[in-house]
């Protein structure tokens, strides 16, 4: 009761966080989607509408093009008459620097003319206040460079205080017009002061009307809001455009003003909600699917919280991805090195699961709207490549090979896609290219991405295998040197499962290693175990139990030794599992012959398991219990190999020890196959040569 309740208690959290998994992996990249204007239809104009029949699902408005705008704005601007500012603190103080020009100018001279400038001031300085006041009253203008070449009929805004009055700029006095006018006034006037007057005309005269950019600007732009941006309307029902039609250019404006209605709509709250929920809800169902494919085919990601996390987490990295470069001005969706997931994916589990996994990606990244059905077309076809090409990971040129591989196939595929849209080459950006490289150079970021990914998540990749198979690995020598023969058995097996693996499909990297470090436990007692031992058999003094209980604790052994030397998870199950829960035989049919009649206590001569589940774990075993028992023949046949191989397995089958395990029948058959072969060759077998006549 208490064992089903706990399995049910475990069930319940692990559909839990599955549940949870996917709810926050939807929630977090529909949060980024709302913020992303989507593109519904793709289009350009002269094309063909590639679509149904489009009838416009609301009333809105037709937007004018940007040219259209910009040539309004540039008919406003050219004829905009510009505000110019009267500047009254000239006339107020207009008379006392007159006094102060003039007394500065009296000072400088002598003679006549210092005479005439002394005796006469008063009435000088009236008639230059007299001469000059009207024309600052009129106005004295500093004309902007950009006005200068205007029409005589263009007009300025001039501002006084709080009145603005239209006048043409050709009735405004400039400052060589102004100085003409004063001359002449005073000329008329008085005669005989103008010639001593006229150099104080050019020192005292100045401009009192300015270029107001301020407010020109500011009433500039309340003209170009007043720019209509609509040039029509349609209505909701009315046609818009048919399938395979030509797009127009009028039709083309429809559209894009239908797309920006679609938008505006999109950012409002309500709409954003009912937006988000949309995407929620189809997330959730893409995640469903993409977890019930790996419940099916990968059964292991499906059971483990942490393999399970990591599957989903590629889906949000890429959507993260995917936005910060949408967001971004400078940056393009061609360098995002969609391989890198298939790749490292590949590398801790199947060519299945990696294409699988991509494609989600790749269908989760097609709900923002910058992505084209082109740009899919490339990542899905350099997917397919990644997943179906046999290079590994563990070898660096093999790797760099795959690179530059993936690098022809996404500069081809563009290629190709450019050439199809115009029949040339015209279209195409070298841009682009340089993208795609970079896309590639990025991808490198996958091999040291593995065992950073394999510590953090507790995988193993085929880089550490790789490392572990080296027969200098300190464990591996170790046991050579305390335990030769279980090192030569261990080869063995080795050699067996991993050609095994590789004929029924297993991962034979995994068989290899596993089987190398089978019976690592057998270093704390070499002597115990009969391919260690010369001509003393230190069993002939022990009980049978204590024969088995140290038989059978190089396993618990084995676990202590791996761990401690931080073995993978995989191997140290290989370990645990390598003889299931059999019987040590020998030593169980020993204490039957001794103690017949006596009750006998089975435990004591069973191995703790647990069973083996993978199909390397079941290769192990076979290769382990067959190469043993093949080495005791004396001077064997093939025959009887193949008999004793039949019989090994077959009782292993009857047993039960497989079942639990993933492998199939047609599996085991393929693998006995292998095994005798295999055997037979390690025997060295021979013809029996007949003797000479």
């Amino acid at each position: 009761m208490e064992q089903t309740l706990s399995f049910r208690i475990l069930t319940n959290l692990a559909s839990t966080y599955r549940v949870l998994i996917i709810l926050d992996s939807a929630f977090i990249i529909s949060l980024l989607l709302v913020q992303v204007k989507t593109v519904t239809y793709e289009f350009s104009e002269g094309s063909k509408w590639k679509y149904a029949d489009l009838i416009a699902p609301t009333d809105f408005a037709i937007r004018k093009t940007s040219p259209q705008i910009n040539k309004e704005k540039d008919e406003i601007y050219q004829n905009f008459a510009p505000y110019y500012r009267f500047e009254d603190d000239v006339i107020y103080n207009l008379e006392d620097k007159i006094r102060d020009q003039y007394n500065l100018y009296q000072n400088t001279l002598k003679g006549d003319t210092g005479v005439f400038l002394t005796n006469n001031a008063l009435s000088n300085i009236k008639i230059l206040t007299e001469a000059l006041t009207p024309l600052y009253k009129k106005g004295i203008i500093e004309t902007n460079n950009l006005h200068k070449n205007k029409p005589e009929d263009f007009l300025i805004n001039l501002t006084e205080g709080n009145t603005i009055n239209a006048v043409p700029l050709a009735n405004m006095l400039t400052l060589q017009s102004a100085k003409k006018v004063a001359e002449n006034t005073i000329y008329e006037g008085s005669p005989g002061a103008a010639k001593y007057l006229r150099p104080l005309i050019n020192q005292i005269i100045e401009p009192n009307v300015f270029y107001d950019d301020a407010l020109t600007q500011k009433f500039l732009e309340q003209a170009y809001d007043r720019i209509s941006l609509n040039e029509g309307f349609v209505r909701k029902g009315d046609f818009i455009i048919t399938r395979n039609a030509t797009i127009t250019k009028d039709v083309y404006q429809k559209l894009v003003s239908l797309t920006e209605k679609n938008q505006a709509d999109q950012s409002s709250n309500k709409n954003r909600f009912f937006t988000f929920l949309g995407y929620f809800m189809l997330l959730c169902l893409i995640l469903v699917l993409y977890i019930l494919y790996v419940r099916s085919y990968i059964r292991e990601v499906f059971i483990l919280f942490n393999k399970m996390l990591f599957m989903n987490l590629w889906v949000v990295f890429y959507a993260v991805l995917v936005f910060i470069v949408i967001q971004s001005d400078t940056l393009d969706l061609l360098m995002i090195p969609f391989g890198i997931a298939p790749i490292i994916i590949k590398n801790f589990y199947n060519q299945r699961l990696a294409f699988f996994t991509l494609i989600t990606i790749l269908l989760v990244t097609a709900l923002f709207g910058s992505v084209s059905k082109d740009y899919l077309i490339i990542n899905i076809t350099a997917g397919i490549l990644i997943v179906v090409i046999s290079h590994e990971t563990r070898y660096w040129n093999k790797f760099f090979l795959m690179l530059l591989m993936l690098l022809f196939v996404l500069i081809f595929t563009h290629l190709i896609l450019t050439f199809i849209k115009a029949a040339n080459f015209d279209d195409l950006s070298w841009t682009n290219i340089l993208w795609l490289c970079l896309n590639v150079f990025l991808t490198l970021l996958a091999y040291p991405l593995i065992p950073l990914l394999e510590r953090i998540f507790g995988f193993t990749s085929g880089i550490t295998l790789t490392e572990l198979s080296d027969l200098n690995n300190p464990l591996l020598k170790e046991l050579s040197i305390k335990a030769p023969g279980t090192f030569q058995h261990s080869l063995h097996v080795a050699t067996l499962a991993e050609s095994a693996a590789e004929k029924i499909g297993a991962n034979s990297a995994i068989a290899k290693v596993g089987a190398l470090y089978h019976d690592i436990g057998k270093i704390k007692n070499p002597y115990y175990f009969i391919e260690n031992q010369t001509t003393v058999n230190p069993h002939d003094s022990m009980e049978y139990e204590e024969s088995a209980r140290v038989i059978i604790d190089h396993v618990p052994e084995g676990v202590r030794i791996a761990k401690k030397n931080r073995l993978p998870g995989l191997i140290i199950d290989i370990i645990k599992s390598h003889h299931g829960t059999t019987r040590t035989e020998f030593f169980y049919r020993k204490y039957l012959q001794k103690h017949s009649g006596h009750e006998v206590d089975e435990k004591v001569f069973t191995y703790p398991g647990p069973r083996p589940r993978t199909k390397e774990q079941v290769l192990v075993m076979m290769a382990d219990s067959v190469e043993a028992a093949v080495k005791s023949l004396v001077n064997p046949t093939e025959e009887d190999i193949n008999n004793l191989v039949d019989k090994l397995i077959h009782d292993k089958m009857v047993g039960g020890q497989f079942d639990r395990s993933d492998i199939t029948f047609d599996d085991v058959q393929q693998a006995k196959k292998i095994y005798k072969l295999m055997l037979a060759n390690m025997s060295h077998l021979r013809i029996a040569y007949p003797d000479a006549i």
